[in-house]
């Protein structure tokens, strides 16, 4: 299985370069469903896929965000998970290969995904047929993306769903030391270099950078998924935490004895098929009728 073979080549000791091609070779052992379509496409200037059930012309969409901790990642990486979610969800999903670290620090994935948002409204599609959604650092970007828009006074998406999000870059949490051994995914040394190479200097309480420390008043309903064995655990709870506190309608699913990001098993382990389908049932509720 696929998490068997990434931890041991993400950390500091590989070169980015090569952690770039380890995860494209080993993304392929995740099955995409024959259930769903794709094309790859370009929007904003961003090379793209476009999934959507097949035979189907739906007119929600899901914008959704790859993770790879900014540093590495496509939407080639993620694309099994990407067609079982435009079926569970009967929506089209557009995941844009945004701008990495450390060639393009921040601000450049944030302003990439708010350029792809609004490629999105100039085609047609209103907001609330738009849901934003993203894994681990995509997870984040997701999250940032929604304030930045709540800023930038657009707007806002029906709903956002976040698998696993890295929501605060300071990497000092007590779940990135006590589950370090534990979770089969993610090294605190990798997570901890990336995030000094996306950051580049800025100061990782910024919430355009760790959205969990922005200002969720007003936010879209949010679901987050997250398991039990995660080393960024920790970023989950505190932030739904956050957001009640704030009247968001967010909804927290723990899975026990899960990992990180376990739902880009889909179409090989009950337990990530389950998890898409009720991410599905959830964005679905929340677009329009």
């Amino acid at each position: 299985m696929l998490r068997l073979f990434v931890k041991p080549f993400l950390g500091p000791p590989f070169p980015i370069g090569f952690q770039r091609a380890w995860s494209r070779l080993v993304s392929g052992l995740n099955p995409r469903t024959k259930a769903a379509s794709t094309r790859k496409v370009e929007i904003a200037g961003m090379p793209a896929v476009r999934a959507w059930p097949r035979g189907t012309d739906p007119e929600n969409v899901l914008l959704y965000f790859h993770g790879g901790g900014y540093c590495i990642g496509s939407w080639q990486t993620h694309a099994g998970l990407i067609t079982h979610l435009a079926v569970a969800a009967d929506a089209i999903v557009y995941a844009p290969s945004y701008r990495l670290a450390p060639e393009h620090p921040h601000p450049a994935a944030l302003d990439d995904a708010l350029r792809a948002y609004r490629w999105l409204l100039d085609q047609g599609v209103p907001s609330e047929r738009i849901a934003l959604g993203g894994d681990s650092a995509g997870g984040g970007l997701a999250l940032a993306t929604a304030r930045a828009l709540r800023d930038a006074k657009l707007p806002p998406p029906a709903s956002i769903a976040l698998i696993s999000p890295w929501v605060d870059l300071r990497g000092d949490t007590p779940s990135m030391t006590t589950h370090a051994r534990i979770d089969p995914m993610i090294r605190t040394s990798w997570s901890r270099a990336c995030a000094r190479l996306y950051l580049n200097g800025r100061d990782p309480n910024d919430p355009a950078c760790s959205p969990l420390f922005a200002k969720h008043e007003g936010s879209a309903p949010l679901l987050i998924h997250v398991g039990t064995d995660e080393a960024i655990l920790d970023d989950s709870t505190r932030l739904a935490e956050r957001c009640k506190a704030a009247g968001v309608d967010v909804t927290l699913r723990v899975f026990e004895r899960m990992w990180h990001e376990f739902q880009i098993h889909a179409g090989i382990m009950q337990e990530a098929d389950d998890a898409v389908q009720e991410i599905g049932r959830f964005l679905k509720a929340h677009f329009a009728e």
